[in-house]
């Protein structure tokens, strides 16, 4: 069993990162505080531009905010420390070699989201007070607590590595939200010779107790923007002269909801951000949507990507409109492994917080940038699982993404010593699975 003192750190350090939360690609501090905890552990460190390729982002953010998040982080870590992450290159990697054997590798999400914290009473972070700092940003999905199991199997592994025959590799990985982190991470090749990867996600809206060995209803995605380019003129005195962006994008915005699919499996369309136009008296040039695709598997996406895109484009031609689509994240749908889930299943048993194992499911629980990770992996031979963990407070159900999210702290050393109990088994086997 693993110290009760690596549950104290767990929950320092995740009430750190929620002190202390960062937007997708702007994790600076939080990347170069991983960053000193893993080389203190003993770990081989590799950093921004040495994990993942910087051709591979998508869904930046601004300028503006990128110069105010990196100074934010210089005030608390100073240049030197910060300069690997520059440019939005902010995961972070620990390696540790312990011999001959299989490569192991974790991975823990570290971005937060653009919410501002609940400040009320019996809102556990706001009450013991360490509610976020770093205004309308707040971890509200669980990252926080992702990176601190992180760095609480990293203290059980730096003290333990005895235990170990192969590579572990703990990776942070940014972006997760909007599903635009992992892609420059596969793109770099980081993981092209890892045999088992693993992950986990604690649900706020998931009992206590419970643990999903395999969730497989991840759906796969495209994150998109569109911009229609049209033509300014007068709306009372020549309107005809002008091409209409803003009607170009409206009947866009009807045709993407309109769409149906009958069967199995399910697709989802949402346009949640439309922006156009000057004045009222002005016919609008130009008109932007973000929208985003989702199926249960990729060929189901793949379907309903073609006919927006044909609905894009008949829209933009209605109004003698240019248009161009952005992409901004995608994810695929993903099925972890058998056999990698059994071995979950048996190595949780042993924990008697876990109650209720199930070996797999096919809940709906949104798309996960997790999965491009996993496709790298099978598809060069080697076996992935996206675990889920019950988290849920006894007193409240509380959703992801809203400003009174919490999870119970009472799921984070099970978790530690759940991924140190496999990293164990899986390179100590005669046989790989």
């Amino acid at each position: 069993m693993i110290n009760k003192s690596i549950e104290k750190k767990t929950i320092a350090y995740r009430r750190h990162f929620h002190l202390q939360p960062e937007l997708a690609w702007l994790e600076y501090a939080t990347a170069a505080f991983i960053a000193d905890e893993l080389e203190a552990l003993g770990f081989e460190v590799k950093k921004g531009a040495e994990v993942m390729q910087a051709s591979g982002l998508m869904g930046l953010p601004s300028e503006q905010e990128n110069k105010l998040a990196f100074e934010r982080a210089e005030q608390l870590y100073g240049t030197e420390k910060l300069k690997p992450f520059a440019n939005h290159c902010t995961a972070v990697a620990g390696i540790l070699d312990c011999g001959e054997g299989p490569t192991i590798a974790l991975r823990f999400d570290m971005d937060a989201l653009p919410i501002e914290e609940a400040m009320t009473e019996n809102h556990i972070p706001f009450d013991k007070g360490f509610v976020s700092e770093n205004c309308a940003v707040m971890h509200a999905c669980g990252h926080d607590a992702h990176s601190a199991i992180g760095l609480g199997v990293a203290h059980y592994l730096g003290t333990h590595s005895d235990q170990i025959k192969g590579k572990i590799i703990l990776l942070f990985q940014p972006a997760e939200e909007g599903v635009r982190g992992a892609a420059a991470i596969v793109k770099s090749g980081f993981l092209k010779d890892v045999d088992y990867l693993l992950a986990a996600h604690l649900w706020s809206n998931m009992p206590l107790g419970k643990l999903v060995c395999s969730q497989n209803g991840t759906a796969a995605t495209d994150k998109l923007d569109v911009i229609f380019y049209g033509q300014a003129a007068h709306a009372g005195i020549c309107p005809e002269k002008g091409n209409n962006a803003i009607l170009a994008a409206a009947n866009c915005i009807v045709g993407l909801h309109a769409i149906q699919y009958q069967g199995e499996g399910f697709s989802r369309v949402n346009v949640g951000r439309v922006e156009g136009g000057t004045a009222r008296n002005i016919i609008a040039d130009k008109a932007s949507l973000e929208l985003e695709l989702r199926a249960n598997n990729q060929e189901r996406e793949s379907l309903l990507f073609k006919e927006a895109q044909e609905i894009i484009a008949s829209s933009a031609r209605q109004q003698n409109c240019r248009f161009e689509i952005l992409k901004q994240g995608q994810a695929s749908g993903a099925v972890g492994d058998s056999a990698l889930a059994e071995c979950i299943k048996s190595e949780a048993e042993k924990i008697s917080f876990f109650s209720d194992i199930v070996l797999s499911d096919e809940v709906n629980r949104g798309s996960e940038d997790f999965t491009s990770l996993m496709h790298q992996v099978q598809n060069r031979g080697g076996k992935a699982c996206f675990i889920g963990v019950g988290a849920s407070l006894n007193t409240k159900c509380l959703q992801h993404h809203t400003p009174d999210f919490d999870i119970d702290e009472r799921a984070l050393l099970p978790s530690v010593e759940l991924f140190f109990n496999l990293a164990k088994m899986l390179t100590n086997q005669i046989k790989q699975i």
